[in-house]
């Protein structure tokens, strides 16, 4: 046995001894301690890393290690264990079997390697097991060689690390007689640092001169062949970008006499292949010989394949222990993790920050920005890439195939900076192809992934700018960005993480404020809520505890949409703010959220938080909303409201909101807007539907623009309560008006309204519809409503709906249909352990008997 055979065995004792099948690095420090408490010897856990090759290993094990590890195991000593193991080899042994032998060691060595550089643990890995079949074909048929060619990050190594495994070395593999040599990176390395030439090693290692000679050996002695040898080269690209290796590796395939028992496997990035293919297609013997696979690629010279989607599943299912199906990962991840490399810069950030869910749009930037930051931002000659990224992102023309430039447009920026571009190439940021499409084919450069892309005109946007996001900022996106684009929508959640890590929170509202199409804006808010979220959870955050001040309020205020991660994010920091008055205000929008989602628990939780600051209460905001949500409490469990003092307070503020000087729109603040927002309600649950239209001129004199207001809810929200009070108070021809003009705004792309707007808006319809008699439409509306709020958990509305319809049904003939229409109701409000609360009923005076039934009948049911 040779040395390499020897530390092969010790490897494997040690496992034994350890009592461990496999190795990933975490064993390593569990191994150390064991030896220490076997033989009182410190062997370190970096020292274990290395024997296990975990690390690089630049020089040869000390006695003192050896010893130790042989100590462990049960022997004297390391001399003493190489001697045991020396009596157990065989000297008869077969040429064929002292060759396989050799190259067990050697693939042993390279098969950890390729694992240990997978990034996820191998066993989490996807084996890709319809590539076998492709492969076996290749083994079992008349090709001397074969090549895995794929882009960085495609899973090459792995793939090639699970075949070796399936067809060779596992306990049921198909071909143990073969002999297989894995050569990858770290094995050329050794050999170059021990100063051999690649010939010297084969002759040492195989004790046969050259490839050629072995095969001719066996030619001659076809006796003494006991399989086939299969040689399978990997990780070897840095080395053949040097024209010196390259030639070797050519004049290597050139070389090798035709024959049936050498089978050779190459794992290549494809733009190694670009310059091999050349050569290959210049020899008639070469190109017969070659076996391109059943999944290659002439266009993109590949033939590994994207993971698809139950591949992703089954490596994120092993990363996350447990199971993780296809609703789990938001779809644009889902996406980006068929790219293996993903999955593991997923594993690595997962290892670092626990935080962030697989269903969260937010991970994707996040992925993005720490695989950057590694390779990139904190890389050695981190200035000339960053350069060279934006020049080559600012080179690339919208309208290229797969966002890519021609090489030659750059080259300037190349030949500055030579050593930084090939390490970009390496490092696998960007790619270089062939574009065989042209009358000349031409090379031309990509990023590994549009999003780096992306990243980088982002970057530019922002020395543009010179860091600061403001009003121009947005404006730039706007118009330098086609609307309804992926590229767009990126480049926003982009500038919202850049404002959100800065804490320039009060830029933000330029997305709501400019032109930005409807659906863009409630996109924007849910990232919005997803990034502050992740960032008040992150350590040295600049949006922290601290540091959350009234534009947060402003942009949460002026953007309810009532969605459950709404209800989360408000929730989650009204629990960590320091600053008391934001707390209270964000506990006044809680107190929103629950009283529209009919939750008696969580509101009466919220007031007892806002209770104890009841006087400064009275300080931030123009009524006290205490006041105001206890009558709705009140009303929530059938208690009965002293409503004369809440009346007094309403008459004094509409009296003092009227005598105020006309301002501007944008002078409005969130304390009044959520202020009057719960009087309005008020107001219109205790059916003063005047004084409710007294309340919203009142608002009316103060900011007569207010309803021409495009960038904020609380416009839409006042018009729909006008109108819900116009239809109270028969004044229908003005409720038409407000129906024809809230269609007219919510038509025009750019107005913000959200899913609960809409909710709102059918509810104010179908009671329109219901109080002119045209139940057809009424019931139509209905229906619409009932769609939203199905699908948004809008509870109060979806009771509220299902109300008006049975009002509707009512005044038709569908008697038998007024009954299901009930059951629902009552087996809605059973499910979701609901009561129904009056402010609930929007219905006409007509419906109130109807009502009283029906909440008597559920109050019965309960009790």
């Amino acid at each position: 046995m040779n040395a390499n055979d020897l530390l092969i065995e010790l490897r494997k004792f040690v496992l034994i001894k350890s009592g461990l099948r496999n190795i990933d690095p975490a064993h390593c420090k569990i191994i150390s301690e064991y030896v220490f408490q076997e033989t009182k010897n410190y062997v370190s856990e970096t020292t274990i890393k290395r024997f296990f090759g975990f690390a690089n290993t630049l020089h040869k094990f000390s006695l003192f290690t050896l010893n130790s590890l042989s100590q462990y195991i049960g022997y004297n000593d390391w001399d003493s264990f190489c001697k045991d193991k020396e009596n157990q080899t065989t000297s008869v042994q077969s040429i064929w079997q002292d060759l396989k032998l050799k190259a067990h060691a050697i693939t042993e060595i390279s098969l950890i390697a390729n694992k240990n550089n997978s990034g996820v643990p191998f066993n989490a890995t996807a084996n890709r097991s319809f590539f076998y079949p492709d492969f076996d074909y290749f083994l079992k048929n008349n090709y001397q060689f074969t090549t895995i060619s794929a882009q960085p990050g495609q899973g090459k190594s792995i793939l090639l690390a699970h075949m070796v495994e399936y067809f060779f070395l596992s306990e049921n593999a198909l071909y143990k007689n073969d002999i297989v040599l894995l050569v990858n990176s770290s094995s050329i390395n050794t050999i170059i640092q021990n100063g051999e030439t690649l010939k010297d090693w084969f002759l040492k290692e195989f004790k046969f001169g050259s490839l050629t000679e072995l095969i001719s050996f066996f030619k001659k002695n076809p006796e003494k062949r006991e399989g086939r040898f299969i040689i399978i080269v990997d990780g070897i690209d840095e080395h053949l970008a040097r024209s010196n290796y390259f030639k070797v590796f050519i004049d290597f395939l050139y070389s090798i006499e035709e024959n049936n028992f050498v089978k050779l496997a190459f794992g290549l990035r494809t733009n190694s292949w670009i310059n091999l293919q050349p050569a290959i297609y210049g020899s008639a013997s070469l190109t017969k010989a070659w076996y391109t696979g059943l999944f290659y690629d002439e266009e993109t010279l590949s033939n590994v394949p994207s993971l698809n989607v139950d591949e992703v599943l089954y490596t994120l299912s092993n990363i996350e222990n447990k199971i993780i199906n296809r609703a789990d990962v938001s779809f644009p991840l889902l996406n980006q993790f068929k790219t293996p490399f993903w999955l593991q810069v997923y594993f690595k950030l997962k290892d670092e920050n626990h935080h962030l869910e697989l269903n969260n749009p937010l991970l994707r930037y996040e992925l993005i920005n720490y695989f950057l930051e590694k390779r990139v931002f904190l890389a050695k000659k981190s200035t000339e890439k960053v350069f060279l990224l934006k020049k080559i992102s600012d080179s690339i023309s919208e309208g290229n195939k797969k966002l890519r430039v021609s090489k030659e447009k750059i080259l300037s920026y190349i030949n500055c900076y030579p050593d930084a571009y090939e390490e970009l190439l390496h490092a696998g940021i960007i790619i270089e192809e062939k574009r065989l499409s042209t009358a000349i084919p031409t090379e031309i450069v990509r990023f590994l992934n549009d999003d780096i892309y992306t990243y980088f005109l982002f970057i530019q946007l922002t020395d543009k700018f010179e860091y600061r996001p403001c009003k121009s900022f947005f404006e730039h996106i706007l118009n330098s960005f086609p609307g309804r684009t992926s590229l767009r929508d990126y480049i926003l959640n982009w500038a919202i993480r850049f404002c959100i890590t800065r804490n320039e929170i009060a830029a933000l509202k330029n997305i709501f404020r400019l032109p930005f199409t409807n659906s863009e804006k409630n996109s924007a808010f849910d990232f919005i809520c997803y990034v502050s979220k992740y960032e008040l959870g992150k350590p040295n955050s600049n949006f922290n505890k601290l540091s959350i001040g009234v534009d947060f309020i402003d942009i949460m205020a002026t953007g309810r949409t009532m969605s459950n991660l709404y209800k989360e994010t408000i929730k989650t920091i009204s629990e960590n703010v320091l600053n008391e008055d934001i707390q209270i205000m964000l506990h006044v929008i809680e107190c929103n959220v629950n009283l529209i989602d009919v939750d008696k628990v969580a509101l009466a939780n919220t007031m007892q938080l806002l209770k104890r600051n009841y006087k400064r209460l009275n300080e931030l905001f123009p009524i006290n909303p205490y006041d105001l949500i206890l009558y709705f409490y009140n009303n929530l469990v059938n208690k009965p409201n002293e409503s004369k003092t809440l009346e007094d307070k309403i008459i004094k503020l509409c009296q003092e909101i009227d005598q105020s000087k006309p301002q501007k729109n944008e002078e409005i603040t969130s304390a009044e807007i959520l202020s009057y927002r719960l009087v309005l309600i008020t107001l219109f649950s205790q059916k003063s539907y005047a004084e409710c239209h007294r309340f919203i001129m009142a608002i009316l004199s103060k900011y007569p623009n207010i309803f021409y207001v495009r960038y904020s809810v609380f416009s839409p929200f006042l018009l729909l309560h006008l109108g819900q009070t116009y239809i109270k108070l028969n004044y229908f021809k003005k409720a038409q008006r407000i129906i024809q003009f809230v269609d007219k705004i919510i038509s025009s792309d750019y107005t913000y309204y959200t899913n609960f707007i809409l909710a709102s808006f059918s509810v104010f319809k179908a009671n329109f519809y219901n109080a002119t008699h045209n139940y057809e439409q009424a019931l139509v509306e209905t229906n619409i409503g009932l769609g939203i709020t199905g699908k948004n958990d809008f509870k109060m509305f979806e009771i509220a709906l299902l109300l008006s319809k049975i009002d509707t049904l009512k005044h038709t003939e569908e008697s038998e249909e007024v009954s299901n229409v009930i059951k629902e109701l009552l087996n809605f409000l059973t499910v979701h352990k609901l009561s129904m609360p009056d402010y609930s009923n929007l219905s006409s005076h007509e419906f109130e008997h109807t009502f009283k039934i029906l909440k008597s009948y559920r109050r019965h049911q309960n009790l």
